[in-house]
């Protein structure tokens, strides 16, 4: 379901420092229940393979596909770097600037266009580059009063007019067809590896 945005500024994440300067398009709460022992990479995991399952069928699936063909034909993903890149500009860069850590040292990873920048204990942070966008996907462990529950956020900076104007278009594709889809998904996935 879908969450208000003090809902994940209130908690002491690390990514709050890092994007302060990109706008919070959706944050939500994962329909799943995890446990203390359960990490951030657990949900990472799960959410990564509902990606999966979702790309593949369906109307999310053709949406997903429509979307890569897109940006095959029109070169949205130009821009793209390899995971193991860094640029100035780049979250990724600017996580290694405020821990001090070396480039080479950065944690490697990711799926699809997602480069990881970060995973903590409670917190997870993926990043994509492209003609269209910069974005981030967030994800976060969250103590409530009986157990954990974990939220995912998308932080986005469109890349000019038509990077905003995408924005708009797709807006209505994800909160009606593909976020439901997802979440369902990803429920269904925590469920059969838990």
């Amino acid at each position: 379901m879908r969450i208000s945005i003090s809902s994940h500024s209130t908690q002491p994440w690390k990514v709050h420092q890092l994007l302060n300067d990109f706008r919070i398009e959706d944050a939500w709460q994962l329909p799943i229940s995890i446990k203390e022992s359960d990490s951030i990479d657990d949900v990472l995991s799960t959410f990564v393979l509902a990606i999966g399952q979702i790309g593949k069928t369906g109307l999310a699936g053709q949406l997903f596909k429509l979307r890569n063909w897109l940006g095959r034909v029109f070169h949205w993903e130009e821009e793209a770097l390899p995971r193991e890149t860094v640029k100035p500009g780049l979250i990724k860069n600017r996580y290694a600037k405020l821990e001090k850590i070396a480039p080479e040292n950065l944690p490697k990873g990711g799926f699809d266009h997602f480069n990881l920048v970060y995973q903590l204990p409670t917190e997870s942070l993926l990043e994509i580059e492209n003609k269209t966008v910069q974005a981030a996907v967030h994800f976060g462990k969250v103590k409530s009063e009986n157990n954990y529950s974990a939220q995912m956020t998308i932080y986005v900076k469109p890349n000019g007019y038509f990077g905003q104007l995408y924005m708009l278009i797709i807006k209505p594709f994800r909160h009606f067809i593909v976020y439901p889809t997802l979440l369902k998904a990803v429920d269904k996935a925590w469920r059969c590896t838990h």
